[in-house]
């Protein structure tokens, strides 16, 4: 019964969100960016999206306000929500106040670390080589900022096409929830009560964040309105937050996150070494921006996305616990990745991305 009402709870506070936006004029300023010709829409549905992820939590799933993980992941995200609400309405020109990037970084830092003091994560094993070693919490806690950080950005960066964003990481805790499901529950049997404890909190809370990313790619597909970095980079964080929690599923959740990876990587390789430039500065030569040049639809552009994340987690899921053919797909998909960039804008010389300055 839980699962049917996650949705409904989602959509209600999507809709409260676009009512009251409207009610209060808060929308966008459409422009000749990337942005279709329309009239302005209600901005900032991230905070409903936030605000509704915690109200699902505590009426489907009371039991988890005495539960540290789920505490370490809504404080440990909180000041994301907070900084980038800050940064909307400083857009739409509502304050003036402007929060520095380097602040917002260090932010995001330091409550990447609260988050695992929070959540009180214990040391964690990873298999080398075969082997079990046990990663010790300082060492988790500084891998975690790292990780948080790749996909916070990551995910933010692939923002700029509506409902683009939303609806990978609905794909990706799709992938969270049936993996633990179908793969962890079906092959692994010796578990603890904490550990099933604790598998079953990222399932749940995994299913609860599915339906609301889906909500919000409905919601921005036309777009009805946007849930702009707010939304996004909380649900990058989350991402990061419930693989690293569900006993470190971080190998099977990069192969499904290949795509919004490799192409964080290209692009800041680029910047670095091609252009020469800060590789934090915006640009347009993410993957979408390098398709709309090629004259792909935002649509288009869109559903290749999707269906290629799609494919990507039934490859994952299909593979079972066979860590070598994950690590022979992820090997293949970047060779491939890379080797048609490199072709293409090294080789050909062919202009990577959009001709807009930013």
């Amino acid at each position: 019964m839980n699962y049917i009402l996650v949705p409904i709870i989602a959509i209600a506070f999507a809709r409260i969100g676009l009512k009251l936006f409207r009610w209060r004029k808060v929308l966008d300023k459409p422009g000749n960016d990337l942005k279709n010709t329309r009239k302005p829409v209600p901005t900032m549905q991230g905070i409903f999206v936030y605000i509704g992820f915690f109200v699902s939590v505590a009426v489907l799933f009371p039991q988890y306000l005495h539960n540290n993980l789920f505490w370490g992941l809504i404080l440990g995200s909180l000041p994301i929500v907070i900084f980038e609400l800050f940064e909307e309405l400083h857009y739409i020109g509502k304050i003036r106040f402007k929060i520095a990037p380097a602040w917002r970084l260090i932010g995001h830092i330091a409550w990447a670390l609260l988050a695992v003091y929070i959540g009180s994560f214990g040391p964690q094993e990873i298999i080398i080589n075969g082997q079990v070693r046990i990663m010790p919490q300082r060492l988790l806690a500084l891998w975690f900022v790292g990780w948080s950080i790749l996909c916070i950005n990551a995910i933010n960066r692939f923002d700029g096409i509506y409902g683009q964003a939303s609806g990978v990481s609905s794909i990706w805790f799709l992938t969270i929830f049936l993996l633990i499901q179908f793969v962890v529950f079906t092959h692994y049997t010796n578990f603890t009560e904490a550990n099933m404890q604790t598998l079953m909190f990222v399932k749940n809370i995994s299913f609860v964040l599915f339906c609301i990313s889906l909500v919000a790619t409905i919601v921005e597909y036309k777009p009805l309105g946007l849930v702009r970095d707010i939304g996004i980079m909380f649900f990058g964080f989350s991402l990061a937050y419930l693989s690293v929690v569900g006993w470190a599923k971080i190998g099977t959740l990069i192969v499904a996150l290949s795509l919004v990876i490799f192409d964080a990587i290209w692009v800041w390789l680029w910047r670095i070494f091609i252009v020469k430039k800060n590789p934090l500065k915006g640009d347009y030569t993410h993957l979408h921006h390098r398709l709309l040049w090629l004259g792909w639809t935002r649509k288009e552009v869109r559903w290749f996305v999707w269906i290629w994340s799609i494919i990507m987690m039934i490859f994952i899921l299909i593979q079972w616990t066979d860590r070598t053919n994950k690590i022979v797909i992820f090997t293949v998909m970047a060779l491939v990745f890379f080797g048609i960039n490199w072709y293409l804008f090294i080789v050909k010389k062919l202009p990577c991305g959009l001709n807009i300055k930013k």
